[in-house]
């Protein structure tokens, strides 16, 4: 587990780092309006301070507690197939659009996590969609129109 602790950290640490870094070339912010790069550098920031704990805290365990991790057992499934359906809703998102995809995404991972009707997972998952479009679309003014259904 300490292996699998330092690789997770160092990861998230580089990545963090990598986005610090590009987020420091975007424009600075203008009569106290913050930046473009405010959000990314906060975020990221907290994600260099996490791995940073988890690398320490993986120091400062003792042998005890250190125990093999099972690849193959079924909560670890369940994180394979998640990341496997993002990257297809990442694939699919710009071709079919962001309501459509998101929709779809979402009632497939409430079926598969919480095992509601159908009913209740469509209609969480058409309300949450609709929800985040308008809220970034109208309130946040963030263009989501790409796709072809929207």
């Amino acid at each position: 587990m300490k292996k699998a602790n330092f690789i997770v950290s160092g990861v998230f640490a580089a990545f963090a780092i990598f986005i610090i870094a590009i987020s420091m070339g975007y424009p600075p912010s203008n009569h106290g309006v913050p930046g473009p790069g405010m959000f990314p550098i906060l975020i990221a920031s907290l994600i260099l301070i996490s791995a940073l704990v988890l690398a320490i805290q993986t120091l400062r365990m003792p042998k005890s507690k250190d125990t093999a991790i099972d690849l193959k057992s079924k909560n670890v499934l369940n994180v394979y197939i998640t990341m496997a359906g993002l990257i297809v809703y990442i694939v699919l998102m710009p071709m079919i659009g962001f309501i459509v995809a998101t929709s779809i995404m979402l009632v497939l991972y409430i079926k598969w996590f919480s095992k509601r009707p159908w009913w209740k997972c469509i209609l969480i998952s058409v309300v949450f969609t609709i929800a985040i479009f308008l809220l970034f679309g109208s309130v946040l003014n963030v263009p989501m129109r790409f796709g072809l259904l929207i």
